[in-house]
């Protein structure tokens, strides 16, 4: 068995991740009528074609290129904060964060974005390869931008 399997595996996986995320973001900027919201969901979307792309090319030529650009790179996060929108609404009920479908879409792609960042995190923190927890600290990271900007734009709302 070559070393490679658990590594085309775990990327697999985190194509799989991305592409879900992508197509969500595809569709819902296409349903959405706000345009704050719309162009929320296009930025997503955009940078998750990006992942894929630069997933896909990690699968093809393999992972030591991304860790060399990576290690060039002087990335830190922090957790992001994963508290739903609308909590602070008064009155506060949970209709008024299910009705308001730009509360809705902020708050689903928050917690599609969470689950990502802590899906990548958890590899990263099990991964046995310096390699692999480097590939996936950086989508972590990645992540954790993209939770940031999905704040930055719904506070607003």
């Amino acid at each position: 068995m070559s070393e490679a399997t658990p590594h085309q595996h775990l990327l697999k996986l985190a194509l799989t991740t991305t592409a879900n995320q992508y197509d969500f973001y595809l569709k819902a900027a296409n349903a959405a009528e706000t345009p704050q919201v719309k162009a929320l969901l296009m930025v997503l979307a955009d940078t998750e074609g990006e992942l894929i792309e630069r997933i896909r090319l990690m699968m093809t030529t393999g992972i030591l290129d991304v860790v060399e650009e990576v290690a060039k790179e002087n990335f830190t996060y922090e957790d992001p904060d994963a508290t739903p929108f609308g909590l602070d609404r008064t009155p506060f009920s949970e209709s008024n964060i299910d009705t308001d479908p730009r509360l809705y879409v902020c708050n689903r792609a928050l917690e599609m974005e969470f689950e990502g960042f802590t899906f990548y995190k958890s590899i990263s923190s099990r991964a046995k390869s310096e390699l692999i927890r480097r590939v996936f600290d950086y989508l972590a990271y990645i992540k954790s931008r993209q939770i940031e900007r999905i704040r930055r734009v719904c506070v607003t709302f």
